[in-house]
């Protein structure tokens, strides 16, 4: 196996594992973000203004289809009513699409968290 083809994936055996930023493997990078909304009482409003900040500076490493989600989840926060189901499942569209650009992942996993406990 080549180098750049090399596997250098985590092995655990039993306990519990979260991971805020990880990097594995040769040139991996990891970038963290101080965004935790697991406390009742979260600013969701805060947190989704840190998400917009974070996919407008990140915009242009996103791939096409996170943008296009992106803007669709905008339009759908910016509605007087947001339907808590259509945020759900754009918010989790693009963390699935966001997932290389980690300051945009991570926004999106916390403004989700928050949104998912709220309901």
């Amino acid at each position: 196996m080549s180098e750049s083809s090399a596997n250098y994936g985590i092995q655990q055996s039993g306990g519990v594992s979260q991971v805020g930023s990880q990097a594995v493997g040769h040139g991996a990078q990891a970038v963290g973000g101080a965004l935790w909304a697991t406390a009742p009482g979260v600013d969701v409003p805060a947190l989704v203004a840190q998400l917009v900040d974070a996919l407008d500076r990140h915009r242009d490493e996103l791939p096409e289809q996170a943008r296009s989600v992106a803007a669709e989840l905008r339009a759908q926060l910016a509605r007087p009513d947001p339907e808590p189901a259509r945020v759900t499942a754009l918010l989790r569209r693009l963390a699935e699409l966001a997932a290389p650009v980690a300051p945009v992942a991570s926004a999106v996993t916390e403004v989700l968290r928050a949104v998912q406990q709220a309901t």
